[in-house]
């Protein structure tokens, strides 16, 4: 009897493991049909939504011979939303479009200063959304971004993806996600950053141009180099960065930051909130403007770790006061006061616009030096 009941459930799950198998092919799609979308631009045109895709040239890319070039195409529809003219995308093409592959979303200006998060319920129901996903904004025009060659790279999207990584990890600039994204527009008191990125002038590639800083879910400023840095080393971004900055006795001197821990809280002093950071670095003589002919002694050295710490502090409150100065608490230093004393946020939470602009910040750094290079003599 136990015998049968064992063979009977067998035979069971093997027809269900048949069956699971063949449904799960009927759905399938050969790539053969497919559109790789590798990047999108979304900006306005006409008062209407225009979107721009680069696509991957299957041909190209699954080739015996290794691939050289350019391996993209770009094709572009409008539409009264997004998701209308990703449809008219779909209707215009041979193939359906696949975004699994897709790398990174590009906002023109224009939308952004205007009120973007309308634009945002596109990531948060469309199927085609991924939460992986870059998130930037042009200068001016994405298209301009979208169809940059990026020195014939093969897919120039992915390149523009690698930018933005490596240029948050020197503190040049940001890598937002869509799940960030979405993360910092549903905070109650958090705004929305996205980095920028231009086209460069008389060349066929990008390069990175700030952050874009919003309030009330618009962009109302673009950081310059100083305000970025600082930025970033309050976030908490930066892996490693280059400083210069000048001493009396040796010059110029350039210092490579590296492994910057930060640590923030918030304190209430009679009805004052104050955004407390501490950063402790470790810091490595890079190039030094007399290092040839001048021996550094100790003296020198202690110089230098003082020289960066102020420069540190420099830079982080460039990067606070543009924040402050715009009404955009892209620092979520709300979220800080919530942590740290709740029974305050809850008070002014609703009104933290106005709040906000009356926060001080206190910093202090804390600069170690790691190693000296070959270039720099020590007694």
């Amino acid at each position: 009897m136990v015998m049968n009941l064992l063979k009977s459930f067998k035979v069971i799950a093997c027809v269900v493991l048949i069956a699971a198998m063949l449904s799960g092919c009927m759905n399938t799609v050969h790539l053969k049909d497919l559109l790789i979308v590798e990047g999108m631009g979304i900006e306005t045109k006409d008062d209407k939504i225009n979107v721009i895709i680069q696509t991957l040239k299957l041909g190209a890319a699954s080739s015996t011979e290794p691939p050289e070039g350019n391996r993209t195409y770009n094709t572009e529809e409008d539409g009264d939303t997004i998701v209308d003219a990703v449809s008219n995308l779909t209707q215009s093409v041979s193939k359906k479009l696949f975004f699994g592959q897709n790398k990174i979303i590009v906002f023109s200006r224009e939308i952004a200063e205007a009120n973007f998060k309308e634009n945002l319920d596109y990531f948060l129901r469309s199927p085609d959304s991924r939460i992986d996903v870059a998130v930037c904004i042009a200068d001016k025009s994405s298209k301009d971004i979208i169809e940059s060659k990026e020195n014939d790279a093969g897919v120039p999207c992915e390149n523009m993806v690698y930018l933005l990584k490596n240029g948050q990890d020197a503190g040049v600039s940001a890598y937002v996600s869509v799940s960030e994204l979405l993360n910092m527009a549903s905070d109650k008191t958090s705004d929305i950053y996205l980095p920028v990125l231009k086209k460069e002038k008389e060349k066929n590639n990008v390069e990175t141009n700030g952050i874009g800083l919003f309030s009330n879910d618009r962009l109302v400023y673009v950081t310059n180099d100083d305000e970025t840095m600082g930025f970033l080393m309050l976030s908490g971004k930066i892996k490693e960065c280059m400083i210069e900055f000048n001493d009396e006795q040796i010059g110029r001197v350039g210092v490579r930051i590296s492994s910057p821990k930060i640590k923030k809280r918030i304190d209430i002093v009679d009805g004052n909130i104050n955004f407390i950071v501490d950063i402790d670095c470790q810091i490595m003589i890079d190039e030094i403007e007399k290092g040839i002919i001048t021996k550094l002694t100790e003296q020198n050295l202690e110089s230098i770790c003082s020289k960066a710490d102020e420069e540190i502090k420099r830079l982080c409150i460039k990067g606070f006061n543009a924040c402050r100065e715009n009404n955009s608490d892209a620092l979520r230093i709300g979220e800080y006061l919530a942590k740290d004393s709740p029974e305050s946020y809850n008070k002014v939470a609703n009104e933290w616009d106005t709040y906000f602009k009356t926060v001080n910040m206190y910093i202090s750094a804390n600069a170690h030096m790691k190693k000296i290079t070959d270039n720099s003599q020590l007694n």
